[in-house]
């Protein structure tokens, strides 16, 4: 049962790529479908100005079950079963935690923007439809109160942990069991560059996939190189609640 080896770009990579992108099709659809049940059983009106905190939730869970559930049972038949040893699942905090920290504030208020800021010119109120989606999940968190906290645990805890293990774990080691027998710099490459691609247009959202990408990018160099989750887990959470406390002080 188990096809796991050593390479570079993690403790062990799996032959697992077709049940990731698998998962990954059965967590949209979880998510998508739990909201409608959702939506039906309390009879909330449907808004493009938000969602809910229950809209929120509802797809969270059907999102994460996809992603944790999938990387869980990939482990377990295609690896060592152990998400620390197949996945990279540990952290330095002495390391990972300033790295983290400094690289999600960057990427947020420096790197962003950088990189949207040719396409100003072009795209009409780029700034405004930049932040729409997030716009759209915080706009139920409202000063201190039990939604904003909810929501910030999602945004700021629940989604880097989730989807570090999946995209960074799952399927960046899927992806490095197919390259293994390439070149190290070769195979990291499409690694890290396929990785990144995925992870932009699982978020379905077109006008920020650049961004994403460029996200995608570094968490996967940091999986590579530090040969663990942690950084990026502290990146993503960081990258996140920048975002999260300008929309909600906004």
């Amino acid at each position: 049962m188990r096809e796991a080896s050593s390479q570079d770009n993690g403790e062990f990579v799996i032959d697992g790529l077709w049940g990731a992108l698998g998962f990954l099709a059965l967590a949209i659809f979880l998510a998508n479908l739990l909201v409608l049940i959702y939506i039906v059983a309390t009879h909330e009106k449907t808004s493009l100005a938000g969602l809910s905190v229950g809209d929120l939730i509802t797809s969270s869970i059907g999102t994460w079950s996809g992603f944790l559930g999938g990387a869980y049972f990939v482990a377990k038949r295609r690896g060592t079963g152990s998400l620390r040893r197949d996945y990279g699942l540990k952290f330095n905090l002495k390391i990972d935690l300033p790295i983290g920290i400094l690289s999600g504030v960057l990427l947020q208020l420096v790197v962003i923007p950088l990189l949207y800021l040719p396409l100003e010119s072009v795209i009409p109120n780029l700034q405004n439809q930049l932040s729409g989606p997030a716009n759209q999940i915080t706009s139920s968190a409202h000063g201190l109160s039990i939604d904003t906290i909810v929501v910030g645990l999602i945004i700021v805890v629940g989604a880097p942990f989730a989807e570090e293990i999946f995209f960074r774990g799952l399927l960046l080691g899927s992806i490095g069991y197919k390259t293994r027998k390439m070149t190290v710099f070769v195979g990291n490459l499409i690694t890290v560059v396929s990785s990144a691609i995925i992870f932009a247009l699982a978020h379905v959202e077109p006008l920020q996939t650049l961004g994403l990408f460029a996200v995608g990018i570094v968490l996967a160099v940091y999986r590579i190189k530090l040969k663990r989750l942690g950084a990026g887990i502290v990146t993503h959470a960081s990258f996140n609640l920048v975002t999260f406390i300008a929309l909600v002080h906004r």
